[in-house]
């Protein structure tokens, strides 16, 4: 092959990619991301949610702004859940007076709804417990793994999330007392 006959093959190809480039969005259409919104993370606003508890009280993310909170995704099948579950529990009984909150969302979309309430109410656990019956919030977190932890702090924005075991009764009283000392971390 000649340098002639190589350049005129190397200007064809670039010519056809850039066919190519310009006439996909066309040909192909509509092939659009599931969603250009990423998963929440520290510093940006928690995204809103409402949800309702088993007997029917609704509560909205909103109804806690001012006060740092705890949106913890579970399911009564996850043994981490579990674990990790009697340590938030003393650490909203030592912060709840001071406005601390935990919203414990079951992802009933892929739990019995029976399971978790029997599992919930036989612990004993005090902070409020909200079903996510199709899944819609566990989507809006894009919550890919449970036990999904997103701390909030007073202003509304995340703190910290944290997937699978890494949440812990002295992680959370740590983060939580710093969240209430200063108002905002």
């Amino acid at each position: 092959m000649n340098k002639n006959q190589f350049i005129r093959i190397a200007i064809s190809l670039v010519v056809l990619s850039l066919v190519w480039i310009a006439l996909t969005p066309l040909l192909v259409g509509g092939a659009q991301a599931e969603s250009p919104q990423t998963a929440p993370h520290r510093g940006f606003y928690a995204p809103p949610f409402t949800l309702g508890t088993p007997r029917g009280e609704v509560h909205s993310l909103d109804d806690y702004e001012g006060s740092p909170v705890l949106v913890f995704f579970w399911a009564s099948w996850c043994s981490i859940c579990k674990t990790a579950m009697p340590g938030l529990e003393a650490v909203y009984q030592d912060f709840a007076d001071q406005g601390f909150t935990i919203l414990a969302v079951n992802t009933t979309n892929q739990d019995s709804l029976a399971s978790a309430e029997t599992y919930f109410n036989a612990q004993g656990y005090s902070y409020t417990m909200l079903l996510d019956r199709d899944g819609s919030v566990a989507n809006l977190y894009r919550m890919r793994a449970v036990p999904t932890s997103v701390l909030i702090d007073p202003q509304g924005k995340i703190t910290d999330v944290i997937i699978g075991s890494g949440i812990s009764e002295g992680f959370l009283r740590a983060r939580v007392g710093a969240l209430l000392e200063r108002g905002v971390e």
